[in-house]
């Protein structure tokens, strides 16, 4: 067979139903072979976009994110993309085509060779767990099964195949494998000895606290971190990647700490003895910048850091027991020691106390009744309206910080965002690849005017392949974050707005945009239409735009601290 049919009866084999990306010249032998084995291609206007998709993809439903573009342009197109998922860990393989391989000593159509022969795929280096240039079709045969394992197993990530033309239509004569080439033991759990000093550790805490992150929703391990804080009575807060984990309506939820943390979070986090941390890398943002006096005080807590990759022990705070094992594996062990040891649920009545006082001090901002519309009452509205089984993805800004502070999720993989690169523009896009991976279930794009037009191609794929999404628009004429950050910091919206040259605002007619794509939409500028708006706009199944007018000037509610502070103030000197 053709190089491009053994990558495609690979991806077969790996269970692989849909590929993402753009098509071009040199990747459409792939693209051919793949709609020949029955392998859908989602095809975007742009590749950032379709790896956008594809790692939503993979987080909702867990099967493998795979994006397949042409050389050069398309390969950097796609840059921004992979390293969003990259950030995220998400398991990605990129397949790019590129020139000829006896091509590449010359001057080749769209070749990169600024510094070496056909160097494309050197640009992701930095972003990949490993890079693959494969100039002869029979090394397709090792270096498939390997570039699915990489991506897949330990701290998953992408990893690139870089494939000439010539690769893709050279011939091989051998049967694809790659399923019974990876190791068929199960995800190994933490020593005896690391998992029964965690647990005396924290069955000695009088104020224990679980940290959550990514790394639980990766190992599928929600059910398990349930019963863990339900047998030892301990709250649970998560990182803003972690929010879902946990079911944020039950009494041991604090929500998510950090910059933009719940203040019930950050506080109860704060005065913890011992933090049983899983799958976390203890972030920035979700870390308060480390500053001890608003989130982790670490010490004099104790840490317990569980996680699959043993670089992440102890690289941010030290800890006192570190257990190098999957989130599911370790939790499950780590419940046989509890019940072991018969010792009842601790009762904390502080934490109801706390979740309770948050709620108050929301109320304001949740019900303000002027216009333009606060954000706040807008995502308290969506609160109301949208199906307790949604998606909700989003972008930055409010429709990002503010949702994770303020939206109740009850379910593990419903709160999709890029978390470590904080991308403006993944929205809308990703939205489109949560749809396709949960077709069931109502999928909720939040996002602002300066993201939506970013990418505003995504509307296409949405229409053509007829996907319902709801995007939700927070269109307030301006980046209202770094419009914030002007104006207390340097005295100035300079470069913020969006204004015509008379200074009146300015924004394309997004309702003429939706009906030009072929969408439904509505426009919603009073607070007291919010309610019937939603109603309507979630019982399409239509690709529909819901444009809100809201604030631009209203800054996010911060409980925790971002020590970029310390050097903006010095804006205006």
């Amino acid at each position: 067979m053709t190089g491009a049919m053994f990558i495609a009866e690979c991806l077969k084999q790996e269970g692989v139903t849909k590929v993402f990306g753009q098509c071009g010249h040199t990747n459409y032998a792939l693209i051919d072979s793949c709609h020949r084995l029955g392998i859908e291609y989602v095809s975007f206007r742009h590749e950032q976009m379709a790896a956008h998709a594809a790692d939503a993809y993979f987080r909702v439903s867990h099967k493998l994110a795979v994006l397949n573009v042409h050389l050069s342009p398309g390969l950097t197109n796609a840059l921004t993309g992979v390293a969003s998922a990259a950030a995220d860990s998400t398991p990605m393989v990129v397949f790019a085509g590129n020139t000829p391989a006896y091509h590449h000593a010359r001057e080749p159509h769209q070749g990169i060779r600024f510094h070496s022969d056909a160097s494309q795929g050197d640009i992701y280096r930095p972003i990949c767990k490993r890079v693959w240039r494969v100039d002869d079709p029979k090394y397709l045969v090792d270096v498939m099964p390997r570039a699915l394992n990489v991506a897949q197993t330990g701290r998953p990530g992408p990893v690139l195949i870089d494939v000439p033309m010539d690769v893709f239509s050279g011939q091989i004569d051998a049967a694809p494998v790659t399923i019974c080439r990876r190791p068929k033991y199960g995800h190994p759990g933490g020593t005896a000895a690391g998992v029964a000093e965690a647990a005396r550790l924290f069955l000695a805490a009088s104020k224990p606290v679980i940290f959550a992150g990514n790394g639980v929703l990766l190992a599928e391990a929600w059910q398990e971190l349930k019963e863990f804080a339900e047998l030892t009575g301990a709250p649970v807060a998560t990182t803003l990647m972690g929010k879902g984990v946990f079911p944020e309506n039950h009494p041991l939820s604090l929500g998510m700490t950090g910059i933009w943390g719940t203040r019930a979070a950050n506080d109860t986090c704060r005065e913890a003895d011992v933090i049983l941390a899983i799958g976390t890398a203890f972030g920035e943002a979700d870390c308060s910048s480390w500053d001890p006096r608003f989130t982790f005080a670490i010490p004099p807590s104790r840490v317990i850091q569980i996680d699959s990759d043993p670089q992440e022990i102890g690289k941010i705070y030290p800890v006192e027991v570190g257990i190098v094992g999957d989130a599911k594996a370790t939790l499950g062990e780590l419940i046989e020691q509890v019940r072991a040891s018969k010792r009842p649920p601790v009762a904390r009545a502080e934490i109801a106390e706390r979740r309770q006082s948050w709620r108050e001090e929301l109320l304001k901002d949740q019900h303000d009744d002027s216009k333009p519309i606060h954000p706040a009452r807008l995502l308290f509205e969506l609160s109301k309206a949208v199906p307790k089984d949604a998606i909700y993805v989003t972008d930055v800004g409010w429709n990002k910080n503010g949702a994770g502070q303020q939206l109740e999720v009850s379910r593990p993989g419903s709160f999709i965002t890029s978390g470590g690169l904080a991308t403006m523009g993944f929205a809308p896009p990703a939205a489109i690849g949560a749809k396709l991976a949960a077709p069931h279930r109502k999928v909720v794009c939040l996002v602002g005017d300066g993201g939506l037009l970013s990418v505003l191609g995504a509307f296409t794929t949405a229409v053509e392949l007829n996907v319902p999404v709801l995007w939700v628009l927070f269109n307030n004429f301006c980046f209202s974050t770094i419009r914030t950050v002007g104006s207390t910091y340097f005295g100035n919206t300079y470069g913020t707005e969006f204004t015509r040259p008379d200074g009146t605002p300015y924004n394309p007619d997004f309702q003429l945009l939706a009906k030009a794509f072929e969408m439904e939409g509505a426009l919603v500028e009073e607070p007291s239409e919010l309610e019937a708006a939603l109603e309507k706009a979630l019982k399409s199944d239509r690709p529909y735009l819901l444009e809100v007018r809201t604030k631009g000037e209203v800054p996010m509610p911060r409980t925790g601290h971002w020590d970029i502070a310390d050097f903006l103030k010095f804006g205006n000197d």
